[in-house]
């Protein structure tokens, strides 16, 4: 019997090593993605001005390498003068072992500083004045036989330093042409640099970055969590109430066009989108980019172009700013008027609509699994509380289950978020402000999504080695 119990002990405890952390990932997972905070958070960590300039900077920076490829040929240029250069230093180099150019200045060098040597520099390295002269003559006589070996190496092999010198002063002038023909293309290259940093881009581009707090305030807390965090709250309440939902929002129907065959169509109607710039400001309604946004700007220093920018955001209220903003919302099937986004009709059908509603039952139900989990979390503690095995072996089991499933989830999760700096790169249909942005939302929802997790399980692992220091305890004690 007691054998028995010690069997049925470890499968309980291997089943809560394997499912509890499983259930624990899975609630904290679906809690944040059935709360409208989390995706407001994801924007407002998302650097929208940032992303611009910086892939911005990129495309400016990539127009003027191809200008000075096209143009300049610089590239070329820098690789024949680094050939060229290394050419000529490496005929440096040779000439100066030939004529041993080296040894022989250092010895000339030496023989002067022993020649300009006083007795009074010295006295204390002498017994007297007669013993410093002789050793300063004789130093200098060893010197002096070394620098005429050296001058009788040179008219012995005069022919071939000769020749080394030649080539040296070959390549010391095609050196000289082509260090010249490199400056004039530098000088050339920093002109087509200094052409593109004053251009009109460019200075619009240096006054967002000064824009940038002003810009990042105003959609932080006046767009994001007035307008947008209302409409995620509609949105996760319809992907949240299946039992709600289910009678007037999906709808199955029958198409007939082929009578003989018909087929059964779902359609989902999903809530309008209704994203109104007008805010309410201390009483007064203020458009947010034609009064609030050009307030602000009209408050900064060091604008380049203030007068540019307050000109077009005033237009953003009018029928010219509604015209400007349909050419670009219309591809993602909004529509812009009165200062509100709105997209009304939004209809999912056929296999779109058959992929939607497995996955609103499921958040609809996730509740389920956050109330399970609780549950089980519960019947394992007052299992292991109460089970009648030894104490050792509870703390045993403790200890594996914060450590290990810990260290696995957390390893898995910081992995993860490194996936998207890898998996998104630029590509020919992926421009290089695409890609910021995909990678910034990407990181941070995933960095939302993770952090809970990886902060709960850090704690469990820390609680899991303090389970083994004792464990360990227990077992010198016995």
């Amino acid at each position: 019997m007691k054998h028995n119990k010690g069997i049925l002990f470890s499968i309980v405890n291997v089943f809560a090593i394997v499912i509890l952390p499983v259930l624990l990932v899975l609630s904290i997972l679906l809690t944040i993605v059935t709360t409208p905070a989390f995706y407001a958070y994801v924007l407002k960590h998302t650097d929208f001005i940032d992303i611009f300039v910086k892939a911005k900077n990129l495309e400016i920076t990539q127009s003027i390498q191809d200008e000075i490829d096209k143009k300049v040929g610089l590239a070329s240029y820098a690789l024949t003068y680094q050939a060229i250069q290394k050419q000529y230093e490496e005929a440096i180099k040779a000439y100066e072992i030939i004529n041993k150019t080296k040894e022989y200045e250092k010895l000339q060098k030496q023989y002067e500083e022993i020649k300009s040597l006083h007795y009074n520099d010295v006295k204390a390295a002498f017994p007297n004045e007669e013993a410093f002269k002789q050793n300063k003559i004789a130093e200098m006589e060893k010197l002096q036989k070394q620098i005429e070996t050296i001058e009788t190496y040179r008219k012995e092999h005069k022919e071939d330093i000769k020749a080394a010198q030649i080539k040296l002063e070959e390549l010391e002038d095609r050196f000289n042409e082509a260090q010249e023909l490199y400056n004039e293309k530098q000088e050339e290259a920093n002109e087509i640099i200094q052409k593109h940093r004053s251009t009109f881009a460019a200075q619009l581009n240096d006054d967002l970055e000064t824009l940038k707090p002003v810009l990042t305030t105003i959609i932080n807390e006046k767009f994001i969590d007035q307008k947008l965090l209302p409409l995620f709250e509609k949105y996760t309440t319809f992907f949240t109430s299946y039992d709600t939902i289910k009678s007037e929002y999906i709808l199955e129907l029958t198409n007939s066009s082929n009578p003989l065959y018909p087929q059964k169509v779902t359609q989902i109607l999903l809530p309008d989108i209704t994203i109104s710039l007008w805010i309410n400001d201390n009483g007064q309604q203020k458009h947010l980019i034609s009064d609030i946004l050009v307030e602000e700007i009209k408050n900064t220093q060091n604008l380049k172009n203030r007068v540019f920018f307050i000109t077009v955001f005033k237009f953003a209220d009018t029928a010219i700013g509604e015209w400007l903003a349909n050419s670009y919302v219309k591809k993602a099937g909004l529509w812009y008027s009165n200062g509100t986004f709105y997209k009304h009709n939004i209809i999912l059908t056929g296999n779109t609509a058959e992929l939607i509603i497995p996955l609103i039952q499921f958040l609809s139900y996730s509740s389920y699994i956050v109330y399970g989990t609780f549950i089980c979390v519960i019947a394992y503690l007052i299992f292991i509380i109460f089970a009648s095995a030894e104490r050792v072996k509870k703390i045993l089991w403790l200890k594996r289950l914060f450590i290990y499933p810990s260290i696995v989830i957390v390893s898995i999760a910081l992995i993860t978020l490194c996936t998207p700096l890898v998996l998104i790169q630029p590509s020919e249909n992926i421009s290089i402000l695409l890609v910021q942005l995909l990678r910034q939302v990407t990181c941070n929802a995933l960095l939302g999504l993770m952090a809970p997790a990886i902060g709960l399980f850090l704690v469990l692992f820390l609680c899991g080695l303090l389970f083994r220091k004792k464990y360990i305890s227990m077992q010198q004690q016995q």
